[in-house]
């Protein structure tokens, strides 16, 4: 490695782009899912009544669904106070003082977001129930662009992956052809394929570990970046900044690399040892 240094330089590098790319959108999409759970579990559920409905009946029902952590009953009389309240200075409310248009609800709340499609879905199905809202819609969107993130990391990762390969394929090669005489003295004397191979394998294994550590310092700073873009896109999200989920991207980025460093000199040196033995 030392003797080619700049071709081994050039296959740490396009081995650090690859993996800093990989886990870049593997981090993002971890976010993504992390916020649409947030929003799941924080975001209420909230459930409108008939007006045949009673209530306490309505919220034994509810009671029985799987998932709910909280509910809390809002009277039509209570929601009528709360809106005139909020909107008595944008609004005049002296000629519907007499009529209450609004019904009687429940403000839910989910264990995690990860359930309040399925929650919200049998609440539906409940008698005396007229309608609901949460954001469905946003949740959707989050978890559809979450997929795509992560499907796109992998569609770029896999074409620098290809490219790297290829790298390394040709630096091994050209190892390999540099000592095509001590190869050849090594199968004189008895050395086996494999035991030859060994070496370049190693060498491969190393250039994915090298990537990797400058994956990992690329994918900490990059972790801190986004993670303030997101407090100040979603201040009302509760999120922590914490690396024990980066340490361990990157333990399966770092396994990764140097798998892919072996694939890649095992696929060059088999047929090059052959070929520097004809030669």
């Amino acid at each position: 490695m030392a003797r080619s240094a700049w071709m081994s330089w050039l296959v740490v590098v396009t081995i650090a782009v690859s993996l800093s790319i990989l886990g870049g959108f593997w981090l993002i999409s971890q976010d993504l899912q992390l916020v649409a759970r947030q929003v799941g579990s924080n975001v209420p559920i909230v459930v409108f009544l008939t007006d045949e409905a009673n209530p306490r009946g309505v919220e034994e029902l509810l009671r029985q669904v799987p998932g709910i952590r909280d509910i809390k009953l809002i009277t039509k009389e209570q929601a009528w106070r709360e809106m005139q309240e909020d909107m008595r200075s944008r609004m005049t409310f002296d000629n519907l003082l007499d009529q209450n248009p609004l019904p009687n609800s429940f403000s839910i709340q989910t264990n995690n977001g990860d359930v309040t499609a399925a929650v919200a879905e049998r609440i539906t199905q409940i008698q005396g129930v007229e309608e609901i809202s949460y954001g469905g819609d946003l949740l959707k969107k989050l978890q559809e662009f979450a997929t795509f993130v992560r499907t796109a990391g992998l569609a770029i990762s896999g074409i620098l992956g290809a490219a790297s390969l290829a790298v390394i394929m040709n630096t091994i090669r050209l190892a390999v052809m540099a000592r095509r005489r001590e190869i050849e003295i090594m199968h004189l004397v008895g050395a086996s394929n494999a035991f030859i191979a060994w070496p370049f394998l190693i060498e491969g294994m190393l250039f994915g570990l090298f990537g990797s550590m400058l994956t990992a310092a690329a994918l900490f700073a990059w972790r801190s970046f986004t993670f303030g873009k997101w407090q100040a896109l979603l201040p009302f999200v509760p999120m922590r900044l914490d690396y024990f989920e980066t340490t361990q991207v990157l333990v399966y980025l770092t396994a990764i690399g140097m798998l892919w460093g072996a694939i890649g000199s095992s696929l060059s040196v088999r047929r090059h040892i052959r070929h520097a033995m004809s030669e």
